[in-house]
């Protein structure tokens, strides 16, 4: 069974709270919820009521013992973990998805650089791109165009 004790220290770690930062919501010191989650020192009964509030239970969750109180905070200390896991994955996938879209991109601009090359060489166009300044249009262009991409596709990501 789950004593008061327990609960705050569980709950505070499924909010996802360290012990200054519950201090700082309740008005309080860190040492103080220190004691508390130790069983040195029990709250007073308006540090338990804002703590229900921030915990977002009754104050009898707070203070009647029970087992299913326990497995209540297990299930949300997870499914915080879940939602952690969740944004790790998706922030992995917009990385992957930037990486390959550039990629491909500046391998398009190389490939239409090579082209202009190869079959302008003698003519008036390929004369209009000399030396690296044919490179450097080509490159910024391609990168207006990836961050075009990745933008757009952040944009589509949000909705």
């Amino acid at each position: 069974m789950m004593n008061l004790s327990n609960k705050i220290y569980e709950m505070r770690k499924a909010q996802g709270l360290s012990q200054e930062q519950l201090a700082e919501k309740l008005g309080v010191s860190r040492q103080s919820v220190s004691k508390w989650e130790s069983g040195e020192a029990i709250p007073e009964l308006e540090r338990l009521v804002t703590m229900s509030k921030i915990f977002n239970v009754t104050t009898d969750y707070l203070l009647k013992e029970s087992d299913v109180d326990e497995l209540t905070i297990r299930t949300e200390m997870l499914e915080r973990q879940q939602q952690m896991l969740l944004s790790e994955t998706e922030k992995a996938e917009r990385k992957r998805y930037r990486i390959l879209s550039c990629t491909v991109i500046y391998l398009i601009a190389y490939a239409i650089l090579i082209v202009f090359r190869f079959a302008l060489f003698d003519t008036a166009i390929g004369d209009a791109f000399p030396g690296l300044t044919g490179y450097f249009v080509i490159f910024i262009i391609a990168t207006a165009i990836a961050i075009a991409v990745n933008m757009h596709h952040d944009k589509r990501a949000g909705d």
